[in-house]
């Protein structure tokens, strides 16, 4: 490798740095998940204009180590949270998980992600959250077998409702993306769970089309009241 190579490549290391540090500074919250830590981060490492600063509140290896890379490490030691939230721009829930959800849905604060995305709400700053983990319709939770309760789907729904109300803002990547960066949104990506899984899902039936399956094959829940609702047309 020549010299010129080499002072490249300080100059684009020392333009990355420069520019990570003029990035909006943003909080993000990690709770435990139940999947998609690998796929969610590779998408959060493309995005540009952020600075991330991560706070791993509660049991997260798995979370963690997906998403250490993307920024530095921060602690908080549950003190002042309205003093401590000072320091950032916007707050991002990556895997907003079933507790968290509930708790802030019902005006608890039990935890410190409850804590903290409830008093950045009061704050006023911009906070977000991915729905996979909460949403039982999501295609992730069709995989875990939690999509089978239709009560249970309208709560995490009416839940989900709540804390929309109460200011935060919930969905996919692409829908978070778009409100965070203020860039325009387009197809939804597709997430390949890294859950192992035999199971054929709704989305993989309405691509394919309904003849592709029977009712013998190992579908979801949800795949499969969708095929008996075709053949009944």
């Amino acid at each position: 490798m020549d010299e010129q190579s080499l002072n490249q490549q300080a100059i684009d290391a020392i333009v990355e740095q420069v520019l990570a540090k003029m990035g909006k500074p943003t909080l993000m919250v990690l709770t435990t998940a139940n999947g998609y830590h690998q796929e969610i981060a590779n998408h959060l490492g493309a995005w540009t204009g952020i600075r991330w600063h991560i706070l791993a509140s509660q049991p997260s290896e798995g979370e963690l180590a997906a998403v250490h890379h993307l920024g530095n490490q921060v602690h908080w030691d549950g003190a002042n949270p309205s003093q401590w939230l000072n320091d950032y721009e916007q707050v991002l829930f990556p895997f907003l998980d079933f507790a968290t959800l509930g708790e802030v849905s019902n005006g608890l604060y039990l935890t410190p992600a409850g804590q903290l995305f409830q008093y950045a709400l009061m704050k006023g700053i911009p906070t977000y959250a991915f729905n996979y983990q909460c949403d039982l319709n999501s295609e992730l939770n069709q995989l875990l077998g939690l999509s089978g309760n239709v009560a249970m789907r309208e709560r995490a729904t009416l839940q989900l409702e709540q804390i929309a109300k109460l200011g935060a803002k919930t969905g996919s990547l692409l829908t978070i993306k778009a409100a965070m960066l203020g860039i325009p949104e387009h197809s939804e990506p597709v997430l390949v769970s890294s859950i192992p899984s035999g199971y054929i899902t709704l989305n993989e039936v309405k691509n394919k089309g309904v003849r592709a399956y029977t009712l013998q094959d190992n579908l979801t829940d949800l795949a499969a009241e969708y095929i008996k609702e075709q053949q009944l047309q």
